[in-house]
């Protein structure tokens, strides 16, 4: 799953541990086990009403934040050459930022379901993530992809994946408007 943007990571362990992470989905905690996960295919990023709410959403968002993610830090080294953005941290965090949705949400004939987890996906992705033993940057950047509410991005690759995060989510909700989606056929 999404083995261009891995192959992309060029530190090896992140890699592997990046590799891992998405092939098992993990949960560590033996109290949120009774949470069925879905295949990542066919997963929605969100409820009907969210962005991404339909079967295999979830893939579509994710792709498309790390690829705009990677074009932003792109255009931003030219603006500012002394701007240092750890790409592989970058990579690795917006490949993981909504993983957990997988145990979160899932399609039935009559639409999506929330599992009932009382945590934000966010958060527990960050709790697996530290159990995993994953860089303290990557816990940050997934951690505060939700905006300063919840966690401020405090780095630039967090700050670069929280804005392609609300650009793709803003994308989608616009597109699934009907009135614009008539405008624009």
């Amino acid at each position: 799953m999404f083995e261009k943007y891995v192959k992309m990571i060029k530190d090896e362990q992140l890699r592997k541990k990046v590799e891992s992470f998405i092939a098992k989905l993990p949960v560590s905690n033996k109290n949120f086990k009774k949470y069925r996960r879905t295949d990542i295919e066919r997963t929605p990023g969100g409820p009907e009403s969210f962005h991404h709410g339909y079967k295999g959403g979830l893939k579509k968002h994710t792709e498309s934040v790390t690829s705009l993610a990677i074009n932003i830090a792109k255009s931003l080294k030219k603006s500012y050459p002394n701007l240092k953005i750890d790409m592989d941290v970058l990579i690795a965090s917006a490949l993981l930022h909504d993983i957990m949705k997988v145990h979160t949400f899932y399609m039935t004939k009559d639409g999506v379901r929330h599992s009932g987890v009382l945590l934000d996906h966010g958060i527990w992705a960050a709790a697996e993530l530290y159990t995993h033993e994953f860089p303290e940057e990557v816990i940050h950047c997934v951690a505060s992809h939700g905006g300063s509410e919840i966690n401020p991005p405090l780095t630039i690759e967090a700050n670069i994946l929280r804005y392609a995060d609300m650009i793709d989510t803003e994308t989608d909700i616009f597109m699934s408007q009907s009135l614009i989606s008539e405008l624009i056929k």
